[in-house]
């Protein structure tokens, strides 16, 4: 039986190589726009962001007197502080088991009076005033300004660089782009110690030194809390009480007022937030 070979031969149509090499020089247009636009972001729009962010940031350090904190090249002048006192009062419709005002120099209790209900007090009220000789700070408005300081100090570094950036490439937009998520963490951070409640254990509310400095002393029974919360001064009352009355044993009364002041802090680190999300959007695009 005889074998039948079968022999193709391909011929590669004459316009392929034009094709080609018209998708090559596409590729390389659309590269060289990509690279242009990135380069124009990092001169342009980021630095628009750092002078918009920290106009809105200078407003944040002078409400909480963050003049020798922050960057010295915002100019921001260091103030006499000032003492501020907050009445704080329960919710609206709760019972009036637990009231307080608290007198604040920056991040600092120097002054609280509280009445508690207390049935074991003659009138069944507790009522006593600290004014302790010992450091009282308030760590989540601490916190704040040391976050809000360490974005006024990453966002001059940032401005400077790029001004004295003579040629903007994909390799410093990585840069930046490193930079602007760092920036966006701590403004993260800086909203969330004024956002989340950060309370003290009931172990260390018993060892803390301030608390132990009302006048008269609190009932053994009795451990009081200092913080914020939705951008709101908190005081928590907490009462040991027989499991009979209440199953966890513990009976807890809070008193609140609103801080305007962190209102306008958190609106203005959200606007902050906002525009450096946005800008790490645009240039994660440019990059891929």
């Amino acid at each position: 039986m005889s074998q039948l070979t079968v022999t193709s031969s391909y011929l590669k149509p004459q316009n392929a190589d034009k094709n080609e090499e018209e998708e090559e020089a596409a590729k390389d247009e659309i590269r060289k726009l990509r690279e242009n636009e990135l380069s124009w972001v990092q001169e342009k729009r980021v630095v628009m962001l750092i002078d918009e962010s920290l106009e809105n940031l200078k407003h944040c350090c002078a409400k909480l007197n963050l003049g020798s904190k922050c960057d010295e090249r915002l100019q921001i002048p260091v103030l006499q502080t000032t003492t501020e006192k907050y009445s704080l009062t329960p919710r609206q419709g709760a019972q009036d088991t637990l009231k307080a005002s608290v007198t604040l120099l920056d991040d600092n209790v120097i002054q609280a009076e509280v009445s508690i209900k207390y049935p074991k007090a003659g009138g069944g009220y507790f009522r006593a005033v600290a004014q302790p000789d010992v450091q009282w700070k308030l760590q989540q408005l601490q916190d704040l300004g040391n976050y809000i300081s360490r974005v006024t100090i990453a966002f001059c570094d940032l401005k400077d660089q790029l001004t004295h950036m003579s040629v903007y490439t994909n390799d410093s937009g990585k840069r930046v782009l490193e930079d602007l998520r760092q920036i966006k963490n701590e403004l993260c951070l800086a909203r969330a110690s004024i956002q989340l409640p950060r309370k003290r254990s009931l172990l260390e509310l018993c060892y803390f030194p301030p608390t132990r400095k009302f006048v008269p002393q609190l009932p053994q029974d009795q451990l009081l809390s200092f913080y914020i919360s939705s951008c709101r001064l908190v005081c928590a009352s907490y009462q040991m009480v027989p499991k009979t009355v209440h199953p966890q044993g513990l009976s807890v009364f809070m008193a609140e007022c609103r801080l305007p002041y962190l209102d306008e802090i958190l609106r203005r680190l959200n606007h902050t937030m906002n525009s450096v999300q946005r800008l790490i959007g645009y240039i994660e695009i440019y990059q891929n």
